[in-house]
């Protein structure tokens, strides 16, 4: 092992070995990708500094071209991303309509958090839907967003949503979410392991993290190894399979569960086709459930676990 290795940055081990290097597609520079032999957890260094993440990324003139916030936050229901939406709502739904689960009161209404919102789309779809109905139980939606930068700032004071900083949420927060989302945003993490259990003390009991990341375990990853699409080493800097995963997660005392992706997989595919040139001729194929089960076989979607809480905070 070369003296120089950096320890893990999950678990601090020392068993590290490099994987390779993968020259930045934004940023013209090597980038190492080093995996833990202990959590499997693979990281990149260097990690690029946060100003990476300016106005010209949120608009997908950055490193990840498939990002445009501005349109997102202009108008989601034009994007493709609501069906993303649907999706979680969907997983919101049938957890909270889990008979063998307490759920909210008609009168607390359902509290989401979500962490990393961005351009506030989901915060928007929400508000616009306006409330679950759990077997004949009507829930008023509470959206709370989490997140930097200059869209924050306009969620919060032109939208009127209520937006946390990371000290809001570690001190006046505990147990007190149903629902967190947190989408596609702990791979641009360096420390992860922090994030999840601060969302894990947020969580009421019996409350639900939908988390979603690349599943650097699946038939495709293993096929490509650092050529594969999710490894884009200026952004995507935290990298992780559902065994990790799920370690992380009874770490921080939450319970790993699996759902089914289906929405998800449909915004996911009809946003790669807006890349290909001529790719919208093919957008008919993502309502054939076939080509979804095919895709969540070879990206391994569905194999990454949410997470529920079971016990209050100590």
């Amino acid at each position: 092992m070369v003296a120089s290795t950096p320890p893990c940055r999950v678990c601090g081990s020392l068993r590290v070995e490099e994987k390779g290097t993968k020259k930045g597609r934004f940023i013209a520079t090597d980038f190492k990708f080093y995996q833990c032999h202990e959590c499997s957890f693979l990281f990149v260094e260097p990690v690029t500094d946060s100003r990476i993440y300016d106005d010209a990324y949120y608009a997908g003139r950055g490193p990840d071209p498939l990002v445009n916030y501005q349109r997102e936050y202009s108008d989601y229901r034009s994007t493709s991303r609501r069906f993303e939406f649907e999706g979680l709502v969907r997983f919101a739904r049938e957890h909270l309509c889990d008979p063998a689960l307490a759920r909210p009161s008609g009168r607390e209404g359902v509290t989401w958090l979500d962490f990393g919102c961005g351009a506030g789309g989901l915060l928007k779809y929400l508000r616009d839907l306006g409330e679950l109905v759990c077997n004949g139980v009507h829930l008023p939606l509470h959206p709370v967003g989490h997140d930097v930068g200059s869209y924050s700032e306009r969620l919060k004071n032109h939208d009127g949503f209520e937006i946390l900083g990371l000290d809001e949420l570690a001190t006046s927060c505990v147990d007190r979410f149903d629902i967190i989302s947190c989408i596609e945003v702990v791979e641009h993490i360096p420390n992860p392991r922090g994030v999840i259990k601060l969302l894990a003390r947020s969580l009421k009991p019996g409350g639900l993290l939908i988390l979603t990341t690349g599943n650097l375990d699946c038939p495709l990853a293993r096929l490509q190894g650092l050529h594969f699409s999710y490894c884009v080493p200026e952004i995507h800097v935290s990298l992780f399979n559902p065994s990790l995963l799920a370690r992380l997660y009874r770490e921080a005392g939450l319970t790993p569960i699996l759902m089914r992706h289906n929405e998800t997989l449909k915004f996911r595919f009809l946003k790669n086709l807006a890349l290909i040139p001529g790719g919208r001729l093919f957008a008919w194929l993502a309502f054939f459930p076939f080509v979804l089960r095919f895709a969540d076989y070879f990206f391994g979607v569905s194999k990454m676990p949410f997470a529920i809480k079971t016990t209050a905070s100590g």
